[in-house]
């Protein structure tokens, strides 16, 4: 069947093979065999042509929550936007976030993707305290700075190619409510955006715009955009009476533990 990713570009033929529970794992064949959960990876890196695609999208619940801590544990095929409608409304937020929040938490974890705040933060994988990995020999191991530490790095940022992501544990970030601080400034060239962005180092997210299209003086305007957690709570945002915007009008999430 023909799969593309994210770009639309290539688009090659796979064998697809669905995981449905943790239980329902596949048994690894002569094929080769790579875990696609969104599709949301540039480029072929989600893509394997000719061979055997393990579909994770449906292995997507929620294990356990550490709420003092806020360490959650998670099957790999749960979305980003899944973990925000569980976390955000008990006052915690993702430590890294992409440009969308439409990934598959053992995608975010083989691209060990970065966000806006990554000049603050680092990659996604410095978040990651532990994940379980099935390999092609059917070896299931449990990898973290303590244990199997050379597979634990090779696989943050591996694309893939370690083995099959079953579940992970990640740290997430305190925060007081739902809001960005943000201000946005104009600039009129390379030379103001350079002397914006030096004096953004500290703001935790950053992000600019550069018309790259019109010359002469207007050659590298923009727009700047830099922001930080907003330090008001969740209840002075939004009214009583007010109607809660996404992600808090959407349906909560339960946690589910397989023994």
């Amino acid at each position: 069947m023909p799969v593309e990713s994210w770009g639309r570009y290539p688009k090659y033929s796979h064998k697809l093979e669905t995981i449905n529970w943790s239980s329902d794992l596949p048994e690894f064949g002569s094929d080769s065999y790579l875990a696609y959960g969104l599709g949301r990876s540039y480029g072929d890196s989600c893509l394997n042509n000719s061979g055997t695609l393990v579909l994770t999208e449906r292995l997507n619940s929620l294990l356990s929550f550490d709420s003092e801590n806020g360490i959650l544990e998670a099957e790999a095929g749960v979305s980003l936007a899944d973990i925000i409608t569980f976390a955000l409304p008990k006052g915690f937020f993702l430590p890294v976030s992409p440009g969308t929040k439409f990934v598959t938490l053992g995608g975010a974890i083989a691209n060990d993707i970065h966000g806006k705040n990554h000049h603050i933060g680092g990659t996604f994988g410095c978040f990651v305290k532990e994940f379980s990995l099935l390999r092609s020999d059917g070896e299931l191991l449990v990898c973290s700075l303590e244990q199997n530490q050379d597979m634990f790095a090779a696989t943050i940022g591996g694309l893939g190619l370690t083995g099959l992501i079953l579940s992970a544990k990640i740290q997430l970030k305190k925060v007081a409510g739902p809001l960005i601080d943000q201000e946005i400034i104009k600039f009129k060239g390379l030379e103001e955006f350079f002397d914006v962005s030096a004096d953004s180092k500290d703001y935790e997210y950053t992000v600019a715009w550069l018309d790259c299209v019109s010359s002469g003086e207007n050659f590298g305007r923009g727009h700047f955009i830099r922001g930080d957690h907003s330090q008001m709570p969740e209840k002075e945002c939004f009214p009583k009476k007010m109607k809660l915007a996404v992600p808090f009008d959407l349906p909560s999430f339960t946690l589910n533990r397989y023994s």
